[in-house]
């Protein structure tokens, strides 16, 4: 049964917890980003890293990954042009010859077009995205933290998982 309720404690830990606007547009942002990167590669988990050091609403991050996660496989041709143009380009072929023969880059396959292109492309998406989800995070995110706390079934939600912890954790230092 936890496994069903599972989801709406995320939505509902994502727009009432204790995390700023800011955090929420940023880990939208990040989320978004880091689900338009292929995931089979250094670069993948590389992000995921810094992302995971960072101070932003983790439960935006992965809800936006799984629905860019969607996207990024529709933008796969779009990224292939971008990432083909980027590796063909006369003045970047030093450039890439070289980070091609450093130890570690070729784990990160930039080599290939699609991880390239989604990668440039979501870097340079990543702070337009941060604005446009900040802005409706500071005006309405406030006041749905407010109008959703009052509801039994947020409140429910949350001591569902509080329960679960706290019996998760006194099961384990009984044995």
């Amino acid at each position: 049964m936890r496994i069903l309720w599972k989801p709406l404690r995320m939505l509902a830990d994502a727009l009432v917890a204790d995390s700023s606007p800011r955090q929420l547009a940023w880990g939208t942002a990040l989320g978004l980003f880091a689900g338009l990167v292929p995931k089979d590669n250094l670069t993948a988990a590389a992000l995921m890293v810094v992302i995971c050091a960072l101070r932003v609403n983790m439960t935006a991050v992965a809800i936006a990954m799984m629905a860019s996660s969607w996207i990024g496989t529709l933008a796969d041709p779009l990224t292939h042009r971008l990432g083909e143009w980027l590796l063909r380009h006369d003045r970047l072929q030093e450039f890439w010859t070289t980070l091609a023969n450093l130890p570690v880059v070729p784990w990160t396959a930039f080599n290939n077009t699609v991880v390239l292109g989604s990668f440039v492309a979501g870097l340079v998406m990543l702070y337009p995205l941060y604005r446009l989800v900040e802005w409706p995070a500071r005006r309405y995110v406030p006041a749905l933290q407010k109008r959703l706390a009052q509801y039994r079934i947020v409140k429910w939600l949350w001591g569902a998982e509080w329960t679960h912890r706290i019996l998760g954790a006194s099961a384990r230092t009984s044995t």
